[in-house]
This record gives C-alpha cells, structure tokens and sequence, in this order.
C-alpha cells in the first residue's frame, strides 16, 4: 500500500498525527496542564497533530481527478502551512523559559521569536491572493511558490535560536537538560533535509513529531529522577543505585545548615541559582554518583573511603568560596556537614545507612566539628543500642509497665513551709540494657513516632497515682510535649483521662514551653483556655533557657512561671546576677504569676531565691526524684 497519492508518500505524517495525539491525550490525563512548563509540550504536541492532519487532508486534494472544489483545497493547505511553525516557536519559548531565570529577558526573547511566527502567519494568509508560498487551480494542480523555502529557513532560525540560547546560558542550565537542546534541532534538521531534498516523501508533521517526542520523553524521565534546580539524581535513584550496587562503595551526604534562613534572605532567582552552583560542584567531583535527598542534604557515591575524603576537602574549599560570593547577601554563613559510610555487596538497605549517617550528623553536630566524619563500629553500636531502647518502648509504654515508671519530685511551698505538690518524671528501668536514662529514651522516642504515646502513657500513670493516694497528693506537674500539644483531641484526651480516673481538673498542671507555641500559636492557645476554663492549671517550663516573647507570656493562661536552673548559676555569680534575677521575679508577681525556681542544691542557694521573693522551690536540696513509693512516705512524714 503505497499510503499516499499522486506520487506523495504520507505513512510518516499519520505515525505524527497519532504520537502527537497521544503525547496530548497523555499530558492531560497525568494533570500536567497544572506545571506552566508541562502546556509548553502540550502546545507543540497538539499543534504537530493538527498541522499533520492538514498536511494528509492536502495531499489528498490536490490530486487532480478528485472533484474537491479549489477553495477547499486552498482552505486546508492554508490551514497546514498556518501550523506547520507553532511547534517550533513553543520549543524555542520553552527553551527561553528554562534557560532564563529573568522574566524581562523570558518576555523579550519570546516576543522576537512570536514577531517571527506573526510575521510567517501573516505571509500565509497573504498568499490566499499573492500565491507567494503556493498556489493551486484545477488545471495546473499545485504549485509551489517563490518563497517555497520560507518554512524551512524560519525552522532553521528557530533552531539556531535554541542552539545558541542553550550554548550561552549553558552555566545556568542542568547538563541534561544542556545537551537536549543542543540535539533537539538537529533532530528536527534531518527530516527536513530529506523531505527538502524528496520533495515527493512528506516527512514535516515527522521532523516536528520526534524532536518534540524526544524532548518529551528525556525531560519527563528527568523531572521523575533529576531534580529541576539543581541537575542532581532524586533519591529514588539513589536507592535504585544502592540496591544495584555490585561492588561495595563509599556514601557521601553533606548536610548545608540553615537552610531556612539562607532561603529567608534569598529571592527565588538568587535561591536557584545557588542550588544550581551547588548541584553544579558535586557533580564536578561526582558526574554520574550526585544527588539531592532534600532541601538542605546532598550526596554522592564513591568508591574508597581515601577518594570520598579528598574530594569532600576540595568540595568544601569550593562551597567557602561560594560563600565568599554571598557574604554581603545572607546574614550567616554557607556550611555544611558531611559523613561517609563504607558499604559491602549486598549491604543494600539505603533506610538503615541513613539511619547510621543521621546518627552521625547529630553527633558531628553536638561536638560542633565541621571535618568528614567516617561511620565506624561505634556507631553500629550506638544504632543497635537505639534499636533495643525502641523495641523496649514499643513494649513497655502500658499503664501496667513496672520498667516504664514514672517518679516524682516534690516542689516546697515558702509560704506554706511544706510540700504543696510533685513534678512527675518519666523512668525506664531494670530493662535487659539496665537503667536508660531519660535523655536516651527519649530522644529514640522522638526519632521514632513514640513521644506522643510515651507522654500519655506517662499521664495515665500519674493519674492512677493520684487516685490512690487522694490523702497525700493534691496535684501533679506533667511535662506536655509539642506533639502532645499539637493533637488535634487534646482537650478531649486531657479531660477524659481526668474523668476516667474520677479526679479534678485541678490535680493536674500541665507543664509547657514557649517552643511550642512557634508554629500554631492560635491553636494552642484556645486548647490552654478551654483546659483552664475546665480547671487545669498550666505552668510555663524552662524560662531562662533561650529566647522568650513576654507577650506569650501574659497573653496565655500560665498561673506561675518555672525558671530555669541557669538563673539560678546566674544569679550567684555576681551582686548584678541578683539583682537581674530579683527584678525579674517582683516582674512577674506584679503581675499576677506565681515562680518556681527548680535545681537548687545547697542552702546558699536557697537562702537568695527566698529573699528575691519567689513561690516555690524545686530541687536536690529538698529531695531528689523519688519512686511513687518513697514520694508518698516523704509526704506522710512531712505531714505529722
């Protein structure tokens, strides 16, 4: 079957007319239309797909024996050559939207290439009269113009416009992506020449087709596995890289730290760019083992521990003078972490390495070191000993726990001159890793999604102890964490606990800190009233400790202030420490607060917070944390 007529040969033009139908069809049914950068494909596609049509539908017209009327004839043709250029003007604004991140220079390039294709449409509605481009009448048949070529050389301008925008903002633009868009005409190129040189052998809806459906393909593969700013490999390629992994290998990740403040004080041209640039150093160490893992966290393959070393050291001594370029822009400076982890064949879990590198990056970052730091056996350890402590949570965090216990501290009332109530703390003991202290566990339980069920766990028991021991205790501090806080059922929790266990709301002080309120002030703030209103006490904890908003203070629901023990060291270092610390106490009883002064261990210490005027005094002094046992027997004995 010949697929053509009157000597034309169209098979190729029906292969475009249906691939570019589905690369459309396919870009709306994946809701791509919603990426700006996604309508540009969706553009071209669908007006290869008309312009093929057209092309098929004239061919078979102007077969002279076909009783089709001239006007129609010339109406189709018109409509193919009106067409035939959009796809080539859409690419070319494509490649300008990528390659420049200035909108002024986006709009003037692309106004010179729509100039270019108003131009050429103007020229084809002309020929309707002027017969520049073809002409057609029943006797002659069709015929080609004076300006035959004018498709050709306008392809051939926007081609060249693609290959030199490419070539000259080829620092600013992902490799990939670079030498897409220097094939891309080429592509394009070689079709035309041979339907230039086979007049007979349509091939123009094919020259459009396969450049588009290239560039289709690779920049949609890339979106999926590169990441767009930065020319980096997304993790899921990373994973695929380590699962594959034949040989054993060295990984790198580089954390860049204060990322959010670096962002903060950076426009999105200028945030670009500097992903760019980074992306664009490790892959000058790395070509074909770079990726990024989030925001602020890179990282690479190697193949020796000594080779990953000596190429972090140049990767660093590249960043700082990248940070030299942006001193006078961001407030701090661009640095980074970074640890390496040797791996063996067949040691492919990407979760667990992670797991070995985080634990390391958190170290790096307590001990403030800034040189690689290499996973050794020590952090194997370290993990397994994690590993334990989280499968003894998961185990032991019931109200009928005898390893997860809770202990109490009595808090001194000066005005009262006896224990009034307790701070209740968490306790894991006798486990088959002996005591864990509660620093450990509970970091492990916040790593690992169990600080919520840790914090109400330990509420239930202090509820239980309070119900059995009515003749003792009348109240109990707890310690309440932001993801406690943060739960959308808190009040229904807090108060039903209460219920369950048949006490007041005012047994119970709830005991928080000023972290929580950064990110949804307004959300807890209405949970403390309500709860307040219900008559739960709250107690604003460790003040003194960092930066705190006063006007937090006042605003919410607190009935006394807990100061931290620095407050404490501060005062006694000075006759000006006093006296800070004093004025800030008769601050708050002015106004309305209660203070709690915790860690105070030697009478010296006591005799000053007492004459500065405070409430309530918590510490070793008066009794160490204490078993719910030996608390109540204390609290008898102070009692007679």
């Amino acid at each position: 079957m010949e697929f053509g007529t009157a000597g034309y040969y169209v098979i190729g033009e029906f292969v475009a007319c249906w691939g570019s139908f589905l690369i459309s069809i396919n870009i709306f049914l994946s809701f791509s239309l919603y990426d700006r950068r996604q309508r540009f494909f969706l553009y071209a596609s669908a007006s290869t797909f008309l312009a093929a049509v057209f092309n098929i539908a004239s061919v078979y017209m102007i077969e002279p024996v076909n009783n089709v009327p001239v006007w129609l004839t010339v109406l189709v043709t018109t409509l193919y050559f009106f067409m035939l250029l959009i796809n080539p003007f859409v690419m070319s604004a494509y490649v300008f939207d990528i390659a420049f991140s200035d909108r002024k220079k986006q709009i003037i390039f692309t106004s010179i290439g729509g100039i270019m294709l108003t131009s050429y449409m103007l020229i084809v509605l002309l020929n309707i009269k002027t017969g520049w481009i073809f002409r057609y009448d029943a006797v002659e048949g069709y015929i080609r113009g004076p300006l035959k070529n004018i498709t050709y050389m306008l392809s051939g301008c926007y081609g060249l416009c693609i290959i030199m925008t490419v070539f000259v903002q080829r620092k600013f633009m992902a490799r990939r992506l670079l030498f897409v868009f220097l094939i891309y005409p080429f592509i394009s190129l070689f079709f035309v020449a041979i339907q230039f040189f086979f007049p007979k052998v349509i091939l123009t809806g094919v020259a459009s087709f396969t450049s588009v459906l290239f560039a289709y393909i690779t920049v949609q593969s890339y979106m999926i596995e590169v990441d767009y700013r930065t020319g980096l490999m997304r993790e899921s390629k990373l994973r695929r890289r380590i699962s594959m992994q034949r040989t054993g290998g060295v990984l790198l990740v580089m954390t860049i730290e204060r990322m959010n403040i670096i962002q903060s004080n950076l426009d999105a041209k200028e945030f670009d760019s500097l992903f760019l640039q980074l992306g664009t150093l490790l892959l000058s160490f790395f070509p074909r083992d770079a990726y990024i893992l989030s925001v602020n966290r890179l990282a690479a393959v190697g193949k020796t521990i000594d080779e990953v070393n000596q190429k972090s050291k140049k990767l660093i001594a590249e960043i700082k003078k990248l940070n030299a370029q942006l001193f006078s822009v961001i407030p701090v400076p661009l640095d980074c972490r970074s640890v390496a982890l040797e791996f063996k064949r067949g040691e492919n879990d990407l979760d667990f390495m992670m797991d070995l590198i985080n634990n390391m990056l958190n170290k790096e970052q307590a001990t403030n070191t800034r040189s690689l730091q290499i996973c050794d056996e020590s952090v194997l350890l370290d993990m397994e000993r994690k590993r334990q402590i989280y499968s003894i949570l998961k185990r032991e965090l019931t109200l009928d726990s005898e390893m997860f216990q809770v202990w109490f501290q009595p808090i001194y009332s000066i005005k009262e001159k006896k224990f009034v109530y307790m701070e209740a703390l968490s306790r894991l003991k006798n486990t088959e890793l002996g005591d864990i202290s509660p620093a450990e566990f509970v970091q492990v339980a916040e790593n690992r999604g169990l600080v919520e069920r840790l914090g109400y766990v330990a509420f239930e028991k202090i509820c239980k102890f309070i119900a059995e021991n009515r003749d003792v205790v009348e109240a109990v501090s707890i310690n309440f964490s932001v993801y406690q806080m943060m739960n959308p059922n808190i009040v229904e929790n807090v108060l039903s606990t209460i219920d369950r266990f048949g006490l007041s709301p005012s047994n119970i002080v709830m005991e928080i800190t000023e972290s929580i309120f950064i990110d949804n002030f307004d959300f807890v703030m209405r949970s403390m009233l309500t709860l307040t209103k219900a008559g739960v006490k709250f107690y604003l904890d460790d003040f003194g400790t960092g930066y705190s908003n006063l006007a937090n203070v006042v605003t919410l629901p607190f009935s006394t202030i807990k100061m931290d023990r620095s407050l404490v060291l501060m005062m006694e270092e000075s006759d000006k420490g006093m006296s800070l610390f004093t004025d800030l106490v008769n601050t708050f009883k002015t106004g309305g607060f209660k203070i709690l002064v915790e860690g105070i261990e030697t009478p010296v210490q006591n005799e000053r917070v007492e004459n500065a005027g405070v409430d309530y005094i918590q510490g070793f002094l008066y009794s160490e944390p204490l078993p719910p046992d030996k608390c109540v027997t204390l609290l008898r004995q102070a009692a007679v």
